[in-house]
């Protein structure tokens, strides 16, 4: 019982930080923040929404997440062959609150 709950747990907090991820990327154009610990703290806190949510609602979040984490994995894969992981970068510069040198196009 215990391996299940963990492995539900990791699922959501799988989904809730990809989805932090995207907000960062996505308020970047609106707001940059001045430290890093709102870039962690927005990690940690959807992280562990999702997390619970999937504890609470197994099989939508599980779906959510599995589907979420494909497209993941399609994205950087496609980034890697036609871009060398310029967009995932940009992510890694977005948590590291890294001035923006280039601009996606």
């Amino acid at each position: 019982m215990l391996v299940r709950s963990v492995g539900l747990f990791m699922v959501g907090l799988l989904l809730g930080l990809l989805l932090a991820l995207a907000t960062l990327v996505a308020m970047e154009q609106f707001y940059h923040p001045p430290t890093v610990w709102i870039p962690i703290g927005l990690l940690l806190g959807v992280g562990m929404l999702g997390a619970v949510l999937t504890l609470q609602w197994q099989k939508f979040f599980t779906t959510l997440s599995t589907a979420v984490f494909g497209s993941a994995i399609m994205t950087v894969t496609v980034d890697y062959f036609i871009e060398l992981l310029l967009l995932v970068q940009y992510v890694y510069e977005r948590v590291k609150v890294a001035p923006a040198v280039r601009v996606l196009c």
